[in-house]
C-alpha cells in the first residue's frame, strides 16, 4: 500500500522549503507525490499566448520543486487554474490523497502566523495538513 502525498507550489523559497523537507523526512519507497501549481485566474491568460506563457511559468514551477523534493520515484506533476486554496483541497479529495504538505508564506494578518492560502487549506480540508515552517 502506498502513501500519496499532494505538494502544493507555488515555486516562492517557502514551497521550495517544503519540497525539501518532505524529501527529507519521508522514505521514498512506497510514496506517491504529486506537485500542484494552481494559476490563480487571471486577465492576461485571456490575451494572446498568455495563457502559453502562464503555462511555461508553471512547468518551471513545476521542475524546480520536482528538483527540490530530490526523493521518490513516483512523482507526477499537475499545472490547473483556479483559487489556490479551492483547488489544492479539491484536487486532494478528488483523487484521494492521504496527506497534503505545504509551506506558508505569511502575507496576510493571519499569515504571521501561518499563512492565508495554508491556513485556508488547513481549515477546509478533510486530508491532514503538514504546515512547514520558512526559517526564521
Amino acid at each position: 500500500m502506498s502513501l500519496s502525498v499532494l505538494l502544493p507550489t507555488d515555486g516562492s523559497f517557502s514551497a521550495l522549503k517544503a519540497a525539501r523537507w518532505l524529501g527529507a523526512h519521508l522514505k521514498p519507497e512506497g510514496i506517491v507525490v504529486t506537485i500542484l501549481h494552481v494559476m490563480a485566474p487571471r486577465v492576461e491568460y485571456g490575451k494572446q499566448g498568455g495563457l502559453i506563457h502562464a503555462r511555461d511559468e508553471s512547468e518551471k514551477v513545476l521542475e524546480d520543486t520536482e528538483r527540490a523534493l530530490g526523493c521518490c520515484p513516483s512523482v507526477n506533476t499537475v499545472s490547473i487554474i483556479g483559487v489556490p486554496q479551492e483547488e489544492i483541497v479539491r484536487y486532494a479529495v478528488d483523487h484521494s490523497i492521504d496527506l497534503i504538505v505545504m509551506g506558508r508564506r505569511g502575507h496576510s494578518e493571519i499569515g504571521h502566523w501561518i499563512g492565508s492560502v495554508s491556513f485556508a487549506v488547513f481549515q477546509r480540508s478533510p486530508i491532514p495538513v503538514t504546515i512547514v515552517e520558512p526559517d526564521q
